[in-house]
C-alpha cells in the first residue's frame, strides 16, 4: 500500500552518535535501500526509529486515543471533532486520531527489518541490532493492542525489509504477530541488550524485560478473553507465569535503574531522565530543528508540526479567568502553569474514586499529579504597573496568593457563594475562587501537573509561554514493572517469597506515602489484591500516561470502568451523568480510512481487512 508500505525513500530526522551521553541529532532528508549496507547507515536508520516515537508520545492524538473516553478523562470544552467522537465512542475509520498509531509504526518497523536483515553484514554490533529487535516488537505490540491483527508482510515477505511499493496487504492474526515477532524479538532483546543504555534514553535490557513481561501478560489476557489457541502450544497460565518471572527478574536486578525516593521526584521537571524512567520519547530544548518542532508549537509550520510534545497543553485548565474583574494569573513556562488548551478533563470519578479525599491525607500521588492551587503571578510581569489588584470580597491578592482552589471534598459546598457569571464559587471572607469535586467543569478543573513545562524563561507572559514541552515523555517506568508482576500474580502466577501481589503493590504504595508515613499506606492496602485494585493503583501511579484504554481493554474492563462518568458543562455547577455507548467492537480501533484509499485488494478483501463492527 503506497501510503503505508512504500519505504524506498523514508523522510526522517536522524540522530547521530557522539561522545556525549545523549543522542546527538543530525538532519538527513532521505534513506535509500543502499543506505543500510553501511555501518553508518544502519546506525542512522536506528536513530530514525527513536525519532519516530515523537509522532506517538507527546502529541494530543495519542492522549485522545488512550486517555480520553476512559474513567481517567473526558473531553474538555476546547475539544476538537475527532477527540469528541473518540470520547463518545462514535468512532469510524475516518477518525483523525487513528493514524497516530497506524501510520507511525510501519515506517519504524520497516527500518528495523532492514537493520535486523542487513546489520551483521554491515559490521554492526549485535547490541545495536538488538535495539532494532526491541523496536520492531514494541511497534507491533502497539499495533496489536490498538487494532488487533496486523500485517507482517510489508511487501517483500514476512518480517523482510520492503524495497518494493505494494498496494496489496493482508493482516496476520494477533497470535501470529505475538509468536512470530513480538515475543521472540523481545526475548532476543533481553538476552542481547546491555542493562546500562549506551546513551541517555536509549533502550536497554531492563526496558526489554519490562515490555516482554507486559507482552506475555497482555497475550495471556488476549487468549483467555477471546478463547484463542496459542500456536506455540502454551497455556494462558504459562504466559501469566512468564510475565511474572520476567518482571521479577527486572525488579530484583534493575541496575542502573531504580525507584525514586518519592512520587514527586519521578515527575518533577528538574529531575527528567531519572532512574525510574526505563524508556521515553526524547526531546531537546536546544534546537527546534533537531526537536522537529516550531518555536511556539503553533507557528507557520504548525500543520506539519505533529511531533511536538503537547502533553503539557492537553489537560491544562483555564487558570486565566478573571476574579472580581481582574486577571491575576498569566501563562508561564513553569510546571504549574502553561498553555490552557482544555482538550481533556478528568472526570468527577477521578476525584471521588481514583483519588478519594480520605486517601489524599496519606497518599502523595494526587498532589504529585495535579495542580489544585493556582497562585497569582501578575506582579512578576514586565508590564506590571504597581497596582495592587483585589479578588472576591475586595480582598487584595498579592504575588503568590491563592486565586483558584480545588478542595478535596464537597463538605463546605453549601457555604459557597456562586460568582455571578457562574464560573466558580467563593467564600464570604476569602479572595479566591473555589470548585469542589462536584463542581468541576469541562472548563475548570485541576490541571495535570506531571507533564508541565520547564523552561529557562519563567517570566509571566514571557516568550516561551505557549511553547510545547521540551521534556521527554515517559513510555515505561520501573514502578509499572512492579504492577505488571502484581497483575500476573493476581492471575495465578506462582509467586516468590516477598514478591506476592500485595508485597509488590506495597512497595509502590509505601513510596507514595506522605513523608515518614509510608506505613499508613501499607496498612491501608487490602489483604487480597484483585484486578480491580491493580487497575486503580495503575491509574493512581500512571495517570494520563497513555495507558488507560489499553489497561481496560487488556483486562476486559472497558465497559465497567468507562461506560458512565460525571461532569459539569462549562460555566455550570449542575453535575450530570453521561453514558458512553461502548460495545464489544470498541476493544479494538478501526483501521484508518486512509489505509484503504490506496489498496488494490478486492472489495471483499477490503471488507475483511477492517475490524468487525466498523
Amino acid at each position: 500500500m503506497k501510503n503505508i508500505f512504500s519505504f524506498i525513500i523514508i523522510a526522517v530526522l536522524l540522530l547521530s552518535y557522539s561522545c556525549s551521553d545523549v543522542l546527538d541529532e543530525q538532519p538527513r532528508s532521505e534513506i535509500t535501500p543502499e543506505f543500510f549496507s553501511t555501518k553508518q547507515g544502519i546506525e542512522k536508520g536506528l536513530s530514525s526509529v527513536y525519532s519516530q516515537l515523537r509522532w506517538i508520545y507527546g502529541p494530543a492524538g495519542m492522549m485522545y486515543l488512550a486517555v480520553g473516553g476512559t474513567d481517567e478523562a473526558t473531553y474538555g470544552d476546547n475539544k476538537d471533532g475527532y477527540g469528541l467522537d473518540l470520547d463518545a465512542y462514535n468512532i469510524n475509520s475516518g477518525n483523525g486520531g487513528l493514524p497516530t498509531v497506524w501510520n507511525n509504526t510501519f515506517p519504524a518497523i520497516n527500518t528495523c527489518n532492514a537493520i535486523i536483515e542487513k546489520g551483521s553484514e554491515a559490521g554492526v554490533d549485535a547490541a545495536l541490532i538488538a535495539e532494532a529487535k526491541f523496536f520492531r516488537a514494541f511497534n507491533y505490540f502497539l499495533l496489536v493492542t490498538t487494532f488487533g491483527d496486523a500485517p507482517l508482510d510489508l511487501g517483500s515477505g514476512e518480517l523482510m525489509f520492503n524495497t518494493t511499493p505494494s498496494r496489496l496487504s493482508s493482516r496476520n492474526s494477533v497470535e501470529d504477530v505475538y509468536t512470530k515477532t513480538i515475543l521472540p524479538d523481545l526475548e532476543a532483546a533481553v538476552s542481547e541488550l546491555p542493562a546500562t543504555p549506551r546513551v541517555t534514553s536509549a533502550t536497554n535490557k531492563i526496558a526489554a524485560q519490562h515490555f516482554l513481561a507486559k507482552a506475555y501478560l497482555t497475550y495471556a489476557w488476549w487468549l483467555e478473553r477471546n478463547g484463542k489457541t496459542d500456536p506455540n502450544g502454551k497455556t494462558t497460565a504459562e504466559y501469566f507465569q512468564l510475565a511474572y518471572d520476567v518482571a521479577i527478574n527486572a525488579i530484583k536486578t534493575p541496575a542502573p535503574f531504580g525507584l525514586q525516593a518519592t512520587f514527586w521526584d519521578v515527575n518533577v521537571a528538574s529531575n527528567d531522565y531519572n532512574s525510574e524512567i526505563l524508556f521515553c520519547a526524547d526531546h531537546t530544548s536546544t534546537d527546534y530543528v533537531y526537536d522537529e518542532s516550531t518555536s511556539n508549537s503553533w507557528g507557520a509550520n504548525a500543520s506539519d508540526n505533529l511531533k511536538s510534545n503537547r502533553s503539557n497543553f492537553v489537560m491544562a485548565s483555564d487558570f486565566e479567568l478573571a476574579v472580581n474583574g481582574n486577571k491575576f494569573i498569566y501563562r508561564q513556562a513553569v510546571q504549574d502553569l502553561g498553555r490552557p488548551w482544555r482538550l481533556l478533563v478528568p472526570t468527577h470519578e477521578v476525584f471521588t474514586k481514583t483519588f478519594p479525599a480520605v486517601d489524599r491525607e496519606i497518599d502523595t500521588r494526587f498532589n504529585g499529579t495535579f495542580v489544585t492551587v493556582f497562585r497569582s503571578n501578575y506582579q512578576g510581569r514586565e508590564a506590571y504597573n504597581g497596582t495592587i489588584l483585589t479578588g472576591m470580597n475586595n480582598i487584595n491578592i498579592l504575588d503568590g496568593d491563592t486565586v483558584f482552589y480545588f478542595p478535596a471534598t464537597d463538605v463546605d459546598k453549601n457555604k459557597l457563594l456562586l460568582e455571578s457569571t457562574g464560573k466558580f464559587g467563593y467564600y464570604s471572607n476569602k479572595a479566591y475562587g473555589v470548585w469542589t469535586p462536584s463542581m468541576i467543569t469541562r472548563h475548570n478543573y485541576p490541571s495535570v501537573w506531571k507533564f508541565g513545562p520547564y523552561r529557562d524563561d519563567h517570566l509571566p507572559d514571557g516568550a516561551l509561554k505557549n511553547d510545547a514541552s521540551s521534556r521527554p515523555f515517559p513510555i515505561a517506568k520501573l514502578s509499572e514493572t512492579y504492577l505488571i508482576a502484581a497483575e500476573a500474580a493476581v492471575k495465578g502466577a506462582n509467586t516468590q517469597a516477598g514478591y506476592s501481589a500485595r508485597d509488590l503493590v506495597n512497595v509502590i504504595r509505601k513510596r507514595a506515602g506522605m513523608p515518614n508515613n509510608g506505613g499508613a499506606m501499607v496498612t491501608a492496602t487490602p489483604a487480597i489484591i484483585t484486578i480491580d485494585y491493580i487497575l486503580m493503583e495503575r491509574s493512581r501511579e500512571l495517570y494520563a500516561e497513555n495507558l488507560r484504554w489499553y489497561d481496560l481493554t487488556r483486562t476486559g474492563k472497558l465497559e465497567e470502568y468507562a461506560k458512565t462518568y460525571t461532569m459539569c458543562e462549562a460555566y455550570s455547577f449542575e453535575a450530570k451523568s453521561y453514558t458512553r455507548p461502548i460495545e464489544k467492537k470498541h476493544y479494538l480501533r478501526p483501521i484508518p480510512a486512509g489505509q484503504f484509499d490506496n489498496l488494490d485488494n478486492s472489495d471483499e478483501e477490503k471488507t475483511n481487512y477492517q475490524n468487525p463492527g466498523y
